[in-house]
């Protein structure tokens, strides 16, 4: 029986890597984003702005004759890094549309639309859901949102469902290019991330991908729904 996987955020970075891997496993894969440069046969790409609520409202889930099917919630962004009160209301509410509320509706509609299927339900957190970190005010709020939503959909017991938030560590993505050409006025930890890159201690997106698919693969394993992928091997 055919594997399926829905994937936001399959453009660049991490969802691109896990894309590419389950793609590799024979997976039938559904990437939502704004821009795609995956070809292959069982890659099937949706353009889409999911920080556009109109836009997220009207996807459709694939109907398709299947006993397991995976949905990683992985698009995200950091947004404006500057002091929450210079953010802009349109940046506040985007940002909270990309990082939260989309994944919520999609989360939604994955169990509604699947509720007969083995389903897997991975949403991509980070660390900065247990901590404040200065000018990341809706990074933080949206990803802490994330890891809560990720534990109540667990204690509910859907039928059928496995579901994590993973926080993947500090991984070589244009987020981290955008955190590292912040302004040093506004960002007081830019010299912290900056060595992150100088030091070669940021984790390849293709590390991270393996890592994932050890999730998938081992998903009843797991006695956590939040996993830190800084304690895998």
């Amino acid at each position: 029986m055919q594997k399926v996987a829905l994937i936001t955020g399959t453009g660049k970075g991490i969802g691109k890597a896990i894309a590419k891997i389950l793609l590799e496993q024979d997976y039938l894969v559904f990437g939502y984003s704004r821009s795609n440069n995956i070809s292959h046969p069982n890659f099937t790409f949706h353009k889409i702005d999911l920080s556009n609520l109109d836009e997220v409202q009207k996807i459709e889930l694939p109907k398709i004759n299947c006993n397991n099917v995976l949905l990683i919630n992985n698009a995200g962004t950091i947004g404006s890094i500057v002091p929450f009160n210079l953010k802009t209301e349109n940046d506040i509410i985007a940002e909270y549309n990309l990082n939260i509320i989309s994944p919520t509706l999609l989360s939604k509609r994955f169990l509604n639309s699947y509720k007969n299927e083995k389903k897997l339900l991975i949403n991509i957190s980070s660390g900065a859901a247990n901590k404040a970190i200065v000018s990341w005010s809706t990074y933080c709020a949206s990803k802490s949102a994330l890891d809560r939503l990720t534990e109540v959909i667990a204690e509910e017991k859907h039928k059928n469902l496995t579901v994590f938030s993973v926080h993947p560590g500090v991984v070589d993505t244009n987020m981290q290019a955008e955190i590292r050409n912040s302004d040093p006025k506004n960002f007081p930890l830019l010299s912290k991330f900056t060595d992150y890159y100088i030091q070669n201690e940021l984790f390849s997106t293709k590390s991270v991908a393996i890592k994932l698919h050890q999730i998938i693969e081992k998903k009843d394993n797991f006695d956590k729904i939040i996993l830190n992928l800084r304690d895998f091997v």
